[in-house]
C-alpha cells in the first residue's frame, strides 16, 4: 500500500523537487500542498507527475491539519519571504503552525528542511537561516518523530538570488562574495532523491540530521564552467566584497551577505563524498547542472 506523504511548499525549490520525487515513485502517493495559486504552472505540472494539488493557509492551524489528515508523514520547508520586514516573525508563526499541526495530526515521520542559526552562531542574523533554525526547535518541543536535513545554496539561486550580472551579450560577472573559499551547493532535484530514501527508511533516519551537498567549488571556478559549457558567453568572478554585497540593491542583499559572512568564518558540515557514498550516489557537480541546462542558462542570463 502506498504511502501517503504531504508535502509543504511544494510549488517552491525543495518542496517540488521532493514532491516530484516521491509521486514519480509507485511506493507513495502524493499530497502537494502550495499556499499559492493550485492552478499555477509548477502546481499543473505536480499533478501531471500524479500528485493531488491541495491549497492550504499556512497562517491557520485547522487548515494545515486537514491536508496531514491521514498522512504517513510530510515534508516541510518554510519561506523567507525578504520583502517583509518582518518575514522572519511570518515564518516563525508559520513554521510554529507546522508543527502544532503535525503533533495535533500524529503524523509518523517529519522530514524538515532546517539551517543553522547565524545568530547563535557568530552574532549575526541570516533571517532566512535564523528563522528556519528556531524553527526546528518548535518541532523538537513537540517530540515529534523528525528527521532534518540541512542543505547549502542551490545551483539553481542562479536563476534567482545569485543571476549573473549582465554587462553586454557575451560577459557576465558572478557577484558572490565568496572570494576564493570554496562553496557549498547542491542542485535541488538531487534533494527528493534524498527525501525519498529517508521517507522508505524511517527507522534509519530517525532523530538524524542529513547535511548534503553535491559540489565544493569556488567563484572563479564556477565561472570557469559556465563560460566552458555556455561558450561564447563569458563569466567573470566579480570579486565582490562583503561590504559592498550588503549595499546591493537587493530585499535579500544582507540576509544573504550574512551567510556568506557565516560560510566564510564558520567550517560547514557538507562533506561531497559522504553524501554520495550514503544518501544519493548520482548526486549532480556544479557541471552536470550545467552541461543539463544549457539552453535554460543561455535564455535566463540574456534576459
Amino acid at each position: 500500500m502506498a504511502k501517503v506523504v504531504t508535502v509543504f511548499g511544494a510549488t517552491g525549490h525543495q518542496g517540488g523537487a521532493v514532491a516530484r520525487a516521491l509521486a514519480l515513485d509507485p511506493s507513495f502517493k502524493v499530497r502537494a500542498v502550495t499556499r499559492g495559486d493550485s492552478q499555477s504552472e509548477k502546481a499543473q505540472n505536480l499533478l501531471s507527475c500524479g500528485a493531488e494539488v491541495m491549497t492550504c493557509n499556512f497562517n491557520d492551524v485547522t487548515s494545515i491539519k486537514q491536508t496531514l489528515a491521514g498522512a504517513d508523514a510530510c515534508f516541510v520547508v518554510t519561506y523567507s519571504d525578504f520583502s517583509n520586514a518582518d518575514c522572519i516573525e511570518e515564518e516563525l508563526k508559520i513554521g510554529r503552525n507546522f508543527a502544532k499541526a503535525c503533533a495535533a495530526s500524529g503524523v509518523k515521520h517529519i522530514l524538515y528542511g532546517t539551517q543553522l542559526n547565524t545568530l547563535n552562531i557568530i552574532g549575526i542574523a541570516a533571517r532566512h537561516l535564523v528563522a528556519k533554525a528556531q524553527i526546528q526547535e518548535y518541532f523538537m518541543e513537540e517530540n515529534l518523530p523528525m528527521t532534518y536535513i540541512l542543505v547549502p545554496c542551490y545551483y539553481e539561486n542562479l536563476l534567482d538570488y545569485l543571476k549573473p550580472e549582465k554587462i553586454d551579450n557575451k560577459n557576465f560577472r558572478l557577484a558572490i562574495p565568496m572570494g576564493t573559499t570554496p562553496l557549498d551547493m547542491v542542485c535541488v532535484e538531487d534533494i527528493g532523491e534524498i527525501a525519498k530514501l529517508v521517507f522508505k527508511n524511517k527507522e534509519k533516519f530517525l532523530n538524524k540530521t542529513l547535511s548534503v551537498a553535491g559540489d565544493k567549488i569556488t567563484v572563479k571556478e564556477m565561472a570557469a564552467t559556465l563560460s566552458r559549457h555556455l561558450a561564447p558567453m563569458n563569466f567573470k568572478d566579480r570579486q565582490i566584497t562583503l561590504t559592498e554585497y550588503r549595499s546591493l540593491p537587493y530585499p535579500w542583499a544582507k540576509d544573504f551577505a550574512n551567510m556568506f559572512d557565516f560560510f566564510l568564518r564558520v567550517d560547514q558540515r557538507y562533506n561531497v563524498q559522504y553524501t554520495k557514498q550514503n544518501y544519493n550516489p548520482k548526486m549532480k557537480t556544479f557541471s552536470d547542472w550545467v552541461q543539463a541546462n544549457i539552453e535554460k542558462l543561455r535564455q535566463e542570463f540574456n534576459k
